[in-house]
């Protein structure tokens, strides 16, 4: 009877382990998914940031205030590097190995960490969506 209910018990802990590493795996691939997401609008941000920066070193002619857009310009820029560099930031600290962390700690690192991309991705999404609104006026 001990050898039965021992072998009830090492496999309910073995199916908790592996449901454990499933909700681990699925957190982690939730983070990535948005990452590859974020990524992926990184040519659309250095595309504009480029053309900001260029329109930034020239001269702004058949504008009313070239202060104003000055100003504009270099906000949309300020928007734009801010977002790319608190990306590279959190991809310089993201570590997706937690071998030897407690099931815990390691849902707990994930949720902060996709919490910390979704915010990434916003300001991503924000400082694009406002620079190509600013360069399509621009194009009238």
């Amino acid at each position: 009877m001990k050898k039965v209910i021992t072998a009830a018990l090492m496999c309910l802990v073995l199916l908790g382990c592996s449901d454990n590493k499933t909700q681990e795996k699925a957190l982690l691939d939730s983070v990535i998914k948005i990452h590859d997401k974020v990524m992926g609008n990184d040519d659309r941000l250095m595309h504009n940031k480029m053309k900001l920066d260029t329109l930034l070193k020239t001269k702004l002619t058949g504008v009313p205030d070239t202060a104003a857009a000055k100003a504009m310009l270099m906000g949309l820029n300020i928007q734009l590097t801010d977002a790319e560099d608190a990306m590279e930031k959190w991809m310089g600290k993201f570590d997706p190995d937690q071998k030897g962390k407690s099931h815990q700690d390691i849902m707990n690192y994930f949720s902060v960490q996709k919490t910390q991309i979704t915010t990434i991705d916003s300001a991503m999404n924000a400082a694009i969506t406002a620079s190509n609104k600013y360069l399509d006026q621009l194009k009238k």
